[in-house]
């Protein structure tokens, strides 16, 4: 999932938001180690896809959008996998992800139960959605981790961010598991009609054209309209600092070249989009384990860590002592942090709680969404406890 310019989104609220200090709190980790239970073995599939330019009617795969549809045979076995535990061989602890800068209840936008409703009806307009198709969007919810991202923004700039994730995820899913994966010709191609859009004289894309630049385009004029140009800029950077990160992403899965973890984290700051927060690629990669082993996404820093001959619970453990570190960093960060008065400070710490806020968001959204764990987000986050289907040979 690419996540781009939130910082600058949740700057995009308006000047009432609240300010807040980050309290310290002391992480008390669970030192109760479990070793991975076997379960019989169940088969593990990897999808298979086939392209589909004019037809987004089937595109939903777990409550995601994807330029990609997947055969008959496939979707029946996505479906099996939410509803018999037999698909799944082995179970992991996952760290406390509710912990440090995490541990704080987050504020839902006031227009949620507006603008939820009326965006999925739109994105299920716009992409030609069937009722099922359209039921599964509606239940991937962008609207709730928006409202987390942006509490305090008025309607028609949440709105906007809710339909410009209705883009980003069906645009980065053609690159995740779609058919641009390991196309770096086709995949150069969309990122150059993309990035043309946001030229002033680029044309109007209609729907029938190509429904995803049509959503895309959409929400690149509303933010014009209201933002300035210093800010359309960072805008337009940082689009394409992701798409750059889209392009590696694809090579890298082209060349199976092998990364080391300061390379990894390096390539997916910017092809996950998530340029404030370390963190957010961290545990994105912790509670999308399941889906990417399940579609062959790769990826993962727990499948590159498997690779590196760690198991999945020391990989997992590996990545808890990463996020510890991150938020050490984080506190030691707003520490260091210089004085320049009431005005300024004011602003800084509304983008450094924006920060904080895309990370929380992402967090709650990914066990209620269904996204990941489809009906199991309650019961994973209570126990901690994630049941992870077979690897793949090649994982």
């Amino acid at each position: 999932m690419g996540v781009v310019e939130h910082c600058d989104i949740a700057a995009f609220e308006t000047d009432d938001q609240k300010n807040g200090t980050l309290a310290a709190k002391d992480r008390k980790r669970d030192s109760t180690e479990m070793d991975a239970v076997e379960i019989p073995p169940a088969k593990c599939h990897r999808m298979k896809f086939r392209t589909s330019e004019t037809d987004l009617s089937e595109s939903f795969t777990t409550g995601s959008i994807s330029s990609e549809t997947a055969t008959d045979d496939a979707a029946a076995d996505d479906d099996q996998l939410s509803d018999s535990s037999q698909d799944f061989v082995k179970s992991v602890n996952i760290p406390d992800m509710f912990s440090s800068i995490m541990s704080v209840e987050p504020l839902i936008n006031p227009h949620y139960e507006k603008i939820k409703p009326e965006a999925d009806a739109w994105a299920a307009m716009i992409y030609n959605l069937d009722e099922k198709m359209a039921k599964r969007n509606a239940k991937a919810d962008f609207a709730y981790m928006n409202a987390i991202w942006a509490p305090h923004a008025d309607e028609e700039a949440y709105r906007m961010m809710v339909d410009w994730h209705h883009w980003v995820f069906a645009f980065d899913d053609q690159f995740d598991e779609g058919h641009l994966s390991d196309d770096s010709d086709l995949a150069q191609q969309e990122i150059d009609a993309t990035i043309a859009i946001m030229n002033d004289e680029h044309p109007p894309v209609s729907k029938e054209e190509n429904p995803i630049r049509h959503v895309f385009q959409t929400t690149w004029k509303r933010l014009q309209k209201r933002a300035g140009p210093e800010q359309q800029q960072r805008w337009i950077k940082n689009h394409k600092d992701y798409f750059t990160g889209l392009l590696r992403q694809v090579e890298i899965q082209r060349t199976q070249k092998k990364l080391t973890i300061d390379e990894y984290i390096d390539f997916r700051r910017q092809s996950i989009g998530a340029m404030p927060s370390c963190s957010l690629v961290e545990v994105n990669d912790v509670l999308s384990l399941r889906k990417d082993v399940e579609y062959g996404v790769e990826h993962n820093l727990i499948i590159l860590l498997k690779k590196q001959g760690l198991s999945e619970q020391e990989a997992i453990d590996k990545i808890e002592d990463m996020l510890d570190d991150c938020y050490r960093r984080w506190y030691r960060a707003l520490a260091e942090m210089p004085i320049w008065g009431e005005g300024i400070d004011r602003e800084v710490l509304k983008y450094v709680e924006g920060c904080r806020n895309i990370a929380l968001g992402n967090l709650y959204w990914s066990y209620k969404s269904g996204r990941y764990l489809k009906d199991e987000g309650p019961q994973v986050r209570a126990t901690r406890v994630m049941n992870l289907p077979a690897f793949g040979s090649g994982i």
